[in-house]
């Protein structure tokens, strides 16, 4: 389809079925029209907070402060930002199909039982929903752009033989709501790596002197509840304002500025990735989630 018009992006996905072109929607939604990096970096570096608020996920992570996310934080961050944007590109064609049994076999040398795999994808099926109606209530994204968010990693979850998947948005976030309840707890390991990670995305997007705030803005961006289960420090109510200005700025920047040009994030975090230490998506190393 020709790129022309100030919502063509839009335009496009009003005109697909979200049950059937569930791919297009999602790469068009979160890679094109969202697919803003300063905050896909932050979104998806949540949804690792989230997962590292599993003590036993923590501790795989971890490993003893060996471990690539404490020892290179931005390599390990840009790779698997850079794997989920190829996902997005690529759908269930064969590229994707080869990650997927590559980190079946990787994910094998660990012990990843199903409930975490089937969190780690409630992350991505359910947090930018989650994510966008915290701050906007109904008027976040799209009811079809979630649905094919929904439907494109159910897919994508299937192929990594994630099993006992929900066939709703609304049963897995209702699943994945009452695991962090019942798993969730603080670990010293959660503390460190999610220290890493709030440094590491105010550092690549501030200067050294508002780096603190940028800090305060990430530690803002995490569910509250989730936040003080896992006893994570909570930011000023200077933070968190600014970071309900600043999301509700952007959703709403959304709605108002023209779509972009299609794009793949992963683009833009592979040719970081390149600059310091390269990345091979085919063949991810042992690292890549």
């Amino acid at each position: 389809m020709k790129q022309q018009g100030w919502t063509w992006a839009r335009q496009e996905i009003a005109g697909l079925d979200a049950q059937v072109d569930y791919h297009r929607i999602a790469q068009l939604s979160f890679s094109t029209r969202y697919g803003t990096p300063i905050f896909l970096h932050a979104l998806f570096s949540v949804a690792f907070v989230h997962n590292v608020g599993m003590p036993a996920m923590a501790k795989i992570l971890y490993r003893d402060g060996r471990g690539p996310i404490l020892r290179d934080t931005r390599r390990r961050n840009f790779d698997s930002l850079s794997f989920f944007g190829e996902l997005y590109r690529h759908g269930d064609g064969p590229e994707t199909r080869a990650i997927a049994q590559h980190l079946v076999r990787v994910h094998s040398n660990f012990p990843i039982d199903n409930a975490m795999s089937l969190y780690t994808l409630s992350t991505l099926c359910c947090l930018p929903q989650r994510f966008s109606e915290r701050y906007l209530g109904r008027h976040g994204i799209a009811a079809k752009e979630s649905q094919a968010q929904f439907l494109f990693w159910k897919q994508i979850g299937g192929l990594m033989q994630i099993k006992d998947i929900p066939s709703t948005a609304d049963a897995l976030l209702e699943w994945m709501t009452d695991f962090e309840r019942r798993e969730m707890r603080p670990s010293a390991e959660c503390t460190r790596i999610t220290e890493a990670l709030a440094h590491e995305w105010a550092s690549y997007w501030l200067p050294r002197p508002l780096q603190p705030l940028g800090r305060g803005v990430f530690y803002s961006l995490i569910d509250p509840e989730l936040r003080e289960r896992l006893q994570l420090p909570r930011p000023s109510r200077f933070s968190r304002a600014l970071t309900t200005l600043l999301v509700t700025l952007f959703f709403h920047g959304k709605r108002l500025l023209p779509d972009p040009a299609e794009r793949h994030f992963a683009d833009y975090f592979r040719q970081g990735a390149r600059k310091g230490f390269g990345t091979d998506l085919l063949n991810p190393p042992e690292r890549a989630r």
